[in-house]
């Protein structure tokens, strides 16, 4: 059980970024991926390709980059797909996104999502000053939930097969 509570431990070090510290500038979609799994390695969060990322762009699920360049709308896009596609579909998440961003601005959205998600990291409380309008805020908590739980069984259910291999069992 130590390397599970060394993982959480480190958890606690993880800081995802706010909208305003996205790059300022437009990534290309190897700079989007290098920064994108730099950040959700420690999580156990499967990494993102460009492949993926290109995937995307034609499904619609996020915008095409301009000039082969992405922008912070579509790293915050990308940032969250990568993040959630373990624990939901792929057009769960974009219909979760559109949904949310009905009523707020993606930034808003978007620096919501890291604010819960940094606590839980933390195992914090979440800043109720930037809170949505109550359904999409709870929206947003259940899906920090899940994925925070999914991140903890999966890491859990790892150290537990490290340390003790499951019985075969015979049919009697």
């Amino acid at each position: 059980m130590t390397s599970f509570k060394r993982w959480q431990a480190n958890l606690g070090k993880i800081q995802l970024p706010h909208w305003d510290e996205l790059p300022d500038l437009d990534l290309y979609v190897d700079q989007v991926v290098a920064l994108v799994n730099d950040r959700a390695m420690g999580m156990g969060i499967a990494p993102i390709t460009k492949s993926m990322i290109n995937n995307y762009v034609k499904k619609g699920i996020i915008m095409a980059p301009v000039k082969k360049k992405y922008s912070r709308y579509q790293l915050a896009a990308v940032i969250m797909i990568a993040m959630l596609k373990g624990s939901f579909s792929i057009p769960s998440i974009h219909e979760g996104i559109k949904q949310v961003t009905i009523n707020n601005y993606p930034q808003q959205a978007y620096d919501r999502f890291v604010d819960l998600m940094n606590a839980r990291l933390h195992n914090e409380s979440a800043a109720v000053d930037n809170q949505l309008d109550p359904v999409n805020d709870q929206l947003i908590n259940y899906v920090v939930e899940t994925l925070f739980n999914r991140m903890q069984a999966a890491e859990l259910l790892k150290t537990m097969q490290e340390t003790q291999q499951p019985r075969d069992v015979k049919k009697g």
